[in-house]
């Protein structure tokens, strides 16, 4: 289908073989013409090859302002198999941090940091200028400045593996923002209380979370076909990890007595029976979340505390860190990171080495008497 393109223009030629040939151009830019490996493709206004050789010449002013600057490393990394297999939500959230790191001024009333040439970037002296920008973020939000100056240092390192640069200047930076939430674990007593107030559709989330361990999008989404034959069988959002474990009695009896839907239909859905994300932030379901731990007196816990409680109690069930791992869909490494974080807050491990202190130094107790 020929359409009209605003600037284009055709003239028409008689070659020496007697055929009338068609050439077109862009007013004030000049001749459009095939790129390479659509020279044999039909060519005329509104053909997928003429529109590709059009965009690109519309392009073209913009590349050349663009190339050997900070913007031709996002423009690539964008375009990238790297960003491509970023999970959904993670790739918007990368473009509010690529944005905000585009239009950034390193220095008062300085050009924006897109502009900067990549003979800039690679100076040693850009790492203050990086860090200072990072703590002006911080001021209002410690953790997004922590974020956004972590995508940069992703899309520099990027671009090192390419040879675009030689050096990379925003790696491993103290981080200004730290959560310290050891004392964020859902004991016992945490968990009847919110039992006993949440209403049934925000108790099977808990329940679903707390019995497998995973993140909150993992089982908000998790579809029926992920259940089958008292097994769980997914692939983690965040990691693309997969996890494959046997459900736990008192889950499966939950799971069991749900009315049952299709196979690509979620498991948990709202008191209305639709999902909880029908947008990319279930903001509803965490609105409904924060209610219920209020209701039960449990201010400050949050959803994804459950995990390191799923962590801990496996750990004190006497569950290896490769086994918790294999079913949490960490790695050996971060569990027992999180061990050392949550572990301290139940008396289950220290009971256990007080009682066998206990029973190995028994014998030698009543030697001694």
């Amino acid at each position: 289908m020929r359409i009209k393109l605003k600037g284009v223009y055709a003239a028409h030629k008689r070659a020496k073989n007697g055929r009338s040939v068609t050439y077109y151009h862009l007013r004030h830019v000049g001749a459009i013409k095939p790129l390479s490996g659509d020279e044999d493709a039909p060519f005329y206004p509104g053909s997928e090859a003429f529109m590709r050789a059009y965009n690109a010449l519309i392009d073209a002013p913009r590349r050349a302002r663009t190339t050997g600057t900070l913007q031709q490393i996002i423009d690539g990394y964008m375009k990238s198999s790297a960003y491509a297999k970023l999970a959904a939500r993670t790739k918007s959230d990368y473009l509010g941090h690529l944005d905000k790191i585009a239009v950034a001024k390193l220095t008062k009333n300085g050009p924006e940091f897109a502009t900067y040439p990549l003979e800039a970037i690679e100076s040693p002296k850009i790492r203050k200028l990086l860090l200072d920008w990072r703590d002006e973020m911080a001021k209002r939000s410690p953790r997004q400045a922590d974020a956004t100056l972590g995508v940069l240092r992703i899309i520099l390192e990027w671009a090192r593996d390419r040879g675009m640069i030689a050096h990379n200047h925003a790696t491993r930076p103290k981080k200004v923002y730290k959560a310290d939430r050891s004392t964020k674990l859902w004991l016992p007593h945490h968990i009847e209380a919110f039992r006993a107030v949440a209403p049934p559709e925000i108790l099977q989330a808990m329940e679903l979370a707390l019995w497998t361990g995973q993140r909150q999008r993992d089982v908000l989404i998790m579809p029926w076909s992920a259940y089958q034959e008292g097994r769980i069988r997914l692939v983690q959002g965040k990691r693309k990890r997969q996890v494959n474990m046997p459900v736990y009695s008192s889950l499966r009896t939950m799971l069991d007595a749900l009315p049952r839907r299709g196979d690509n239909d979620p498991i948990l859905v709202t008191d209305k029976g639709v999902s909880w994300t029908v947008d990319p932030k279930p903001v509803w379901f965490q609105h409904q979340w924060r209610a219920a731990t209020l209701a039960a007196g449990l201010d400050g816990l949050h959803f994804h505390d459950i995990r390191g409680t799923t962590c801990t109690m496996l750990a004190d069930a006497g569950c290896t860190p490769s086994e918790i791992a294999s079913m949490l869909g960490w790695t050996a490494k971060t569990v027992m990171e999180m061990l050392e974080r949550y572990q301290a807050m139940t008396a289950a491990q220290s009971d256990s080495a007080v009682a066998k202190l206990e029973a190995h130094r028994a014998p030698a107790a009543q030697e001694e008497v």
